[in-house]
């Protein structure tokens, strides 16, 4: 497959790894961009090839001696994955099937690149929101001719990356209880909702925990405020 595709470095193909002590989970993400047959390597290459197997992987150093070994690949964006993934969310492209659980290291298996998986890195939600942080506070020093200059070279289209996040299942009849207690007012600045929902007419109020579901705060209407969106951001991050 690697071979008919040809990976270059402006069409990379996407490698998904497992360990050997985590078989069934994605732990790493890759992208190949070489391609090469060990066995028609010049004597050159293969010199500087077997010096790197014979101090990492002996075994692969003895394949390649004995002309057995073909694959031989270039990566570029080695990425660990903080939250790993299970290798049965990828299809198959000879079947159209999932993976089924793996048994042993070592294997292949060409997959889909699908839509959950076009991705460069997954991180957490609030890993996301750090990196974010930090760079906005990096970008408020710099100078404005600086900015500019950064701006007019930058990527405009954002990299995609998977979101993993943990939520709660949280408890309908409170949200309808404690909306029904505000009846349009938010409870905390005392001013009408801003603007009613186009879905069914009724004043946007956010439900609010006091003590969040994060930190342990039960879900229960003592626990809950109806508040304007304002009011709500200003209750985080203010």
């Amino acid at each position: 497959m690697l071979k008919k595709r040809a990976p270059t470095p402006t069409s990379p193909v996407r490698l998904y790894i497992s360990t050997s002590e985590n078989l069934n989970n994605i732990c790493y993400t890759a992208e190949i961009i070489k391609w090469e047959d060990k066995r028609e390597l010049l004597d050159s290459r293969r010199k500087i090839i077997l010096q790197h197997l014979n101090r990492f992987q002996p075994n692969e150093a003895s394949d390649l001696n004995k002309n057995k070994a073909a694959n031989l690949i270039t990566i570029r964006n080695l990425q660990k994955l903080e939250t790993q993934l299970s290798t049965g969310l990828l299809i198959k492209t000879n079947d159209n099937q999932a993976l089924k659980p793996r048994t042993q290291s070592g294997n292949w298996s060409e997959v889909y690149d699908s839509a959950l998986f076009a991705i460069t890195e997954s991180e957490t939600e609030e890993t996301n929101n750090r990196k974010l942080a930090k760079g906005i506070a990096e970008s408020k020093k710099l100078a404005a001719n600086v900015l500019q200059k950064r701006l007019e070279t930058a990527a405009r289209i954002p990299e995609r990356v998977q979101i993993i996040s943990v939520g709660f299942r949280r408890n309908a009849d409170v949200i309808v209880a404690v909306l029904n207690r505000a009846n349009g007012i938010c409870e905390r600045c005392k001013q009408k909702a801003p603007f009613i929902r186009k879905s069914d007419g009724t004043p946007f109020l956010e439900v609010h925990h006091k003590i969040t579901l994060a930190k342990g705060g039960e879900d229960t209407v003592e626990n809950a405020l109806a508040l304007c969106p304002n009011c709500h951001r200003e209750s985080h991050y203010g």
